[in-house]
């Protein structure tokens, strides 16, 4: 439960952005330190050079 930044508004920004895919980490927060954020970070940062690169 995230008052400051709820899920909703993630959700209704991916709708509307066509090719966006949303990627929710369980228990994760805003922090770094937490290891699935970061694998998400990192996977998103590597899909991202992937694309760049075509």
């Amino acid at each position: 439960m995230d008052l400051e930044a709820p899920l909703t508004t993630a959700w209704e920004l991916a709708e509307a952005w066509p090719g966006s895919r949303l990627v929710v980490v369980e228990n994760a927060a805003h922090s770094t330190s937490n290891t699935a954020i970061s694998s998400a970070v990192i996977a998103a940062t590597d899909e991202f050079r992937e694309i760049s690169q075509k």
